[in-house]
């Protein structure tokens, strides 16, 4: 049931168990280096956008394939506490629920391997008995981490039914110009919109936001790490500046400011103001260690916006 005067958004997308380990550098080919600090977590760019969208204002229906197995099991109680509408989240026994295994260096910087698991099932036809959840959803929320037909399918749905879509093209996976172009919003960061432009090389923000628009004819929002993010629209062309923090761990800054951005726009702000108060939610995430432990709470958000 709706969550009083939250705005509802629908996230479809992954979950996987996150393992990570700390190391001074990322190895070589071939080469082993040594960590410290393992660690294991809730993950996947679907759950961490789900769960940034519930924390920070939003009333939000998940859907998703997880194995039955203990990890799986695990997902659903998490997602519960997080007072997320599990009733579309799906479950098989035909592979195992996702997992995904993170190296942080000495910079906070991330490289990252993800193994899909029931995301990979996820079928047109599930996409289709969500059709209710997502025409009742002020916005769509999607990523490129599950079968990339039924996230096909779910773009033409929603565009159907007259609901925005924001796509976060990653993990980057090429998607047909004509899908992308049924998005409203895409928000990938730089390496991400130069591989969406079929680029050898990474410019300048704005000039991949320019591109982009040209491309698909949706509004861009490349986003920028530290340097904030770049907009360009039929309206805008502009950067937003970001928040000067001490960077300790960049894993799922990217999640953050999508669902942060979601739910700035389906509480109907305008698209600067929304981007803004992504920016802020996706730098307080960058200064605290883990995925979830990271995602910001409204409250804290609009404190640092308020410059408390």
């Amino acid at each position: 049931m709706p969550n009083g005067d939250k705005p509802v958004i629908a996230v479809i997308g992954n979950y996987a168990v996150g393992m990570t380990i700390e190391c001074d550098r990322f190895p070589r080919p071939g080469e082993t280096v040594k960590g410290r600090n393992f660690n294991s977590f809730h993950g996947g760019k679907g759950s961490n956008q789900a769960i940034g969208a519930a924390r920070l204002g939003g009333d939000v229906i998940y859907g998703a394939m997880l194995g039955m197995d203990k990890f799986g099991d695990e997902a659903l109680a998490m997602l519960k506490s997080e007072g997320i509408n599990v009733e579309r989240v799906m479950r098989t026994d035909k592979t195992s629920t996702g997992v995904g295994l993170i190296y942080v260096d000495a910079n906070g910087d991330n490289e990252i391997v993800i193994g899909l698991g029931g995301s990979e099932l996820i079928s047109p036809k599930d996409i289709r008995a969500m059709r209710a959840a997502v025409a009742g959803s002020k916005i769509l929320l999607l990523q490129l981490e599950a079968n990339l037909e039924a996230v096909a399918e779910a773009i033409a749905m929603a565009h159907e039914l007259g609901v925005p879509v924001i796509l976060n093209p990653a993990p980057f996976s090429p998607l047909p110009d004509a899908v992308v172009g049924k998005t409203t919003y895409i928000t990938p960061n730089e390496t991400e919109a130069a591989a969406m432009l079929g680029l050898d090389s990474v410019p300048e923000g704005g000039e991949l936001a320019r591109g982009l628009h040209e491309k698909f004819g949706v509004s861009a929002v490349v986003t920028l790490g530290d340097k904030g993010a770049y907009i360009k629209t039929a309206d805008l062309d502009r950067a937003v500046p970001g928040i000067r923090v001490e960077t300790v761990d960049s894993t799922g800054a990217g999640d953050t400011f999508s669902s942060a951005l979601a739910v700035a726009l389906a509480e109907g702000k305008g698209l600067v103001d929304a981007v803004v108060f992504a920016n802020h939610a996706a730098g307080l995430s960058v200064t605290v260690k883990g995925v979830v432990e990271s995602i910001p709470y409204r409250g804290r958000v609009e404190e640092l916006m308020a410059g408390k």
